[in-house]
């Protein structure tokens, strides 16, 4: 059964609830952000800003789980359950490459969240079709380097103070694996269930 909802328990031993995110997310997506520390968004958005455009807003919950994935882990107990961290992935038009994003809140640093949220994005991508991913991030993110090296990826170019980072899907997969607790990624396989066949385009207007 595909659920793609499940509730699970990280290395750290603390409860998570994990789904995919879209429309319905706008305002905790807008939170997230706010709830970064400015270093932290920095990281995320090479911007310190607090806010970031309402345009950007709507790209982030524009997901459709084909042609972008995204998964949010969401604190239940606490009031709204907001988003305590979100991995995308971003299918490049007509193509089986996605480029990925993270973003965890600080009070969640190391606690194996965002492997776990990685780990079901870049499982659902699979499933759709994705066979490589790229992601970009600062140099100075040691963090996202250091996992991004552990999912196999290398760093395949730099252009001024961002490092871009290209995997093989399958490869992102067996590591990550590795780096889930069992019962996590359990539940994770569970909650993914069968894929699910491409969404249809809306047809371009061409009443012009």
């Amino acid at each position: 059964m595909n659920t793609h909802t499940f509730s699970t328990r990280l290395k750290s031993g603390d409860a998570v609830y994990l789904r995919p995110i879209g429309p319905r997310d706008r305002a905790r997506e807008v939170a997230l952000i706010a709830g970064f520390s400015d270093h932290s968004r920095y990281l995320r958005f090479f911007t310190g800003a607090k806010t970031v455009p309402e345009a950007v807003i709507d790209q982030l919950v524009n997901v459709d789980g084909y042609h972008h994935i995204a998964w949010g882990a969401l604190d239940l107990e606490t009031a709204g359950a907001p988003l305590m961290g979100v991995v995308r992935a971003i299918r490049r038009d007509g193509s089986d490459v996605a480029d990925l994003a993270m973003g965890v809140l600080d009070a969640h640093h190391g606690k194996g969240l965002a492997r776990l949220l990685m780990a079901a994005v870049v499982h659902d991508a699979i499933e759709a079709g994705i066979t490589r991913f790229a992601a970009d991030t600062l140099a100075e993110n040691h963090a996202a380097r250091a996992l991004f090296r552990a999912m196999g990826g290398h760093a395949a170019g730099r252009d001024g103070l961002v490092v871009t980072f290209e995997f093989d899907a399958a490869t992102a997969a067996e590591r990550l694996d590795e780096m889930v607790a069992p019962e996590a990624l359990a539940d994770l396989r569970e909650a993914l269930g069968p894929r699910r066949p491409a969404p249809a385009r809306a047809p371009s207007d061409q009443s012009a």
